[in-house]
């Protein structure tokens, strides 16, 4: 999945500022704002959520949840593309400049 990746590793994402978010347990409620919408992360997507921080790179955060799910690093990244690219689908990260 390499080729196919939008996010390079060095890349910070940062969450939207119009995004409020409810942890529950081992799940996240993103509360979009401006649309008036909620929606609801599984667990691995919400400790992706929970790293986005505007400081912490998409590596970092895939070296995370390969550390807390005792996972391969490579699979791990791969799921950290697609929860990224949902969230950017959702409109919850913030646009790079």
């Amino acid at each position: 999945m390499t080729d196919d990746r939008e996010f390079a590793d060095d890349l910070v994402p940062q969450p939207a500022p119009f995004v409020r978010t409810a942890f529950l347990d081992d799940e996240a409620v993103l509360y979009l704002v401006h649309e008036t919408r909620a929606v609801l992360l599984n667990p691995t997507a919400a400790v992706v959520w929970a790293a986005i921080d505007g400081e912490t790179s998409v590596a970092e955060i895939a070296a995370l949840l390969a550390e807390t799910f005792h996972a391969q690093p490579a699979t791990v990244r791969d799921d950290v593309e697609l929860v990224l690219r949902h969230l950017m689908e959702l409109g919850a990260l913030a646009r790079s400049t």
